[in-house]
């Protein structure tokens, strides 16, 4: 490539329904001459906060976007002079770092129609008011050339209500709207059925306690690990569950990865975790997924492929939670706070125990009734008998 035919340097597409991200940070400017590996912007998405590196050295001619800006996947967001992919379509995986050959900007812009007016709009700003209750037609856009963009929706919808202040991301961007889009969309979408079971927490206790006080132990375990290696054994065990509803068919997934729910300043974001080594290699992938997340930097390796994701909620001393599974999987376990009962012992006396409960959100589409409670019973067999989850899974 070069300098006087520069790439395109384009929205890189972060996950399997993502349409559109937000240029949170411009970390180039024109003029840059960048290395292969250096950061070049930051892309703010409902799910993941990602930073986009240069696949390899060149210098940044122009910024066709500014910070703020919600675009479409595939948009020219700058031009360089660094190698492009010849050949390939605008919208390439992220870690291409969706380089491409420039497309014509007037092409990627979507529009809808009133008559004989032209609306500019993204699909999430037309989503957006169409869940606000807004006429995108009364908006007016601060994008390129007038274009109407979610910020624009969400400040008509802010006017309306008069809503107060919303929390924002690390990153200092709102998410709420993204969410918003997203949930609403999963409930519209999925049909949605529950499953629920009660599992004695005893035993797990007993041993993560045991671990927790070795000398020797390279890290303490918390609940939430324990959590995510049961269910990703469990998935391993029931491979009926392991799948995805993906083009009128449940698609099985190649490896076996969790979702986390994590609580941030800016909504709830859910880094997926592959489930690969022992309990404690498990613990430190999960451990520094939700770091990022809470700090608003969840990068592409914690964007890929789930059937599941796991919302914590004991800390709150919350009993129960009924979950709404994120649109990209098939289910979502919802768990509770920890709570002392009686139940019969060995000998029939009112023995004390600890149970939490689990629920199980299933998408009817990807398994059945029946299924989905050997999903979960496998999940409960495995809670209650800990030890099993050190063992290395064949």
């Amino acid at each position: 490539m070069t300098e006087d035919a520069p790439a395109a340097i384009v929205m890189p597409k972060l996950g399997l329904t993502m349409s559109e991200g937000l240029i949170a940070e411009w970390l180039v400017a024109p003029g840059d001459e960048v290395a292969a590996g250096q950061v070049l912007f930051v892309v703010e998405t409902d799910k993941i906060s990602n930073e986009i590196e240069a696949p390899a050295p060149g210098r940044i001619v122009s910024l066709l976007v500014e910070a703020g800006d919600t675009v479409d996947v595939g948009t020219p967001l700058a031009m360089w002079t660094g190698p492009g992919i010849v050949g390939a379509p605008p919208v390439v995986p992220a870690e291409a770092a969706a380089i491409s050959p420039q497309p014509d900007m007037d092409a990627l812009v979507a529009t809808s129609s009133t008559g004989a007016q032209r609306i500019r709009s993204t699909p999430f700003a037309r989503r957006l008011a169409k869940l606000g209750g807004i006429e995108i037609a009364q908006i007016a856009g601060t994008g390129a050339r007038g274009r109407i963009q979610a910020r624009d929706v969400q400040a008509a919808i802010d006017a309306r209500h008069a809503k107060p202040a919303r929390s924002t991301s690390a990153t200092g961007r709102d998410l709420r709207p993204l969410i918003a889009a997203r949930v609403s969309r999963s409930k519209a979408e999925i049909p949605h059925f529950y499953v629920t079971a009660d599992v004695r927490f005893d035993a797990l206790n007993a041993l993560r306690g045991d671990l927790n006080t070795d000398p020797q132990a390279p890290r303490k375990l918390s609940v939430t690990a324990f959590l995510a290696i049961a269910v990703a054994r469990a998935l391993v065990l029931v491979p009926e569950a392991n799948v995805v509803w993906r083009g009128n068919r449940a698609e099985p997934l190649s490896r076996i990865a969790i979702g986390i729910a994590v609580d941030t300043p800016g909504g709830v974001m859910a880094p997926v975790v592959p489930a690969t080594g022992g309990i404690y290699t498990f613990a430190d992938a999960l451990d520094g997924a939700i770091e990022r997340a809470r700090q608003g930097r969840i990068g592409a390796a914690d964007a890929g492929e789930a059937a599941i994701g796991i919302s914590n909620v004991g800390m709150f001393a919350v009993r129960s939670l009924t979950p709404i599974i994120d649109p990209d999987q098939s289910f979502m376990l919802g768990v509770g706070a920890p709570q002392a009962v009686f139940r019969p012992g060995p000998d029939g006396a009112p023995l004390a125990v600890q149970e939490v409960t689990l629920s199980l959100a299933c998408d009817h589409r990807t398994i059945d009734g029946a299924g989905a409670a050997r999903f979960l019973a496998t999940i409960v067999d495995l809670l209650e008998h800990p030890g099993r989850l050190l063992v290395p899974q064949a």
